[in-house]
């Protein structure tokens, strides 16, 4: 869930689920959106939205989230809430 405070560790090809509970701008480095298809929801999202996607490749993915209509910065989220997205071998 978007927000929240867990992490979340799979493997390649997996199905991963995020539940947006409130309005919220989600985070993560945007070099690593692509390591899901369809890619990481990278941006603002409504309170009820659910994205999934099924991992591509092994990566340490971190994350987090400010407030709608805002955008990430270096001194805020994804790096400081210790969330991530792990994604291991598979098979």
């Amino acid at each position: 869930m978007v927000p929240g405070q867990d992490s979340v560790t799979i493997n390649v090809g997996d199905t991963l689920v995020i539940d947006f509970i409130e309005d919220c701008y989600f985070c993560c480095d945007p070099t690593q959106v692509d390591f899901f298809y369809p890619q990481l929801p990278l941006g603002d999202h409504k309170a009820g939205k659910t994205w999934t996607g099924i991992a591509q490749q092994k990566a340490t993915i971190k994350f987090g989230h400010v407030p709608y209509g805002k955008e990430c910065n270096s001194k805020e989220a994804p790096m400081g809430t210790g969330r991530s997205i792990s994604v291991g071998g598979g098979g």
